[in-house]
């Protein structure tokens, strides 16, 4: 179940920097400021997941209480992360879309929910077999 788990992780992360190239490949035929901005988007969305899933799936996470301070640390250090690389972002692109920047971040994000339907039915359908 965990090799399982870590599939969906690691497809999650993929999907996610596919949508964050695939939305910036399409903004670039019409600007490039536009393009770099959703990809530094929608990147601000794929490091911080990144980062949580590396506490989540790494060799700490054995037992229940050390899952849980796992996502307690990885969800803290999420926001931080995602806080920490938008200031950045706003503080030292120059020129930027900032219209686009959030484009890119919710595109990343939407591939999450993608990734729950997809990997919760695949979940409830071998569940649901087995019995």
């Amino acid at each position: 179940m965990l090799n399982d788990d870590r599939r969906v992780v690691l497809l999650t992360l993929l999907a996610q920097t596919g949508i964050s190239l695939g939305l910036a490949g399409m903004i670039a035929l019409w600007s490039h400021v536009a393009a770099l901005s959703a990809l530094l988007g929608g990147m601000a969305a794929v490091v911080p997941n990144g980062f949580l899933a590396a506490r989540l799936l790494g060799p700490g996470a054995g037992s229940a209480g050390s899952l849980l301070r796992s996502a307690w640390l990885g969800e803290i250090g999420k926001l931080l992360l995602t806080a920490l690389l938008f200031g950045l972002i706003f503080a030292l692109v120059r020129p930027l879309s900032a219209p686009a920047v959030f484009a890119g971040f919710i595109g990343a994000q939407a591939a999450i929910f993608g990734a729950l339907l997809l990997g919760g039915g695949a979940s409830n359908t071998e569940a649901t077999t087995k019995s």
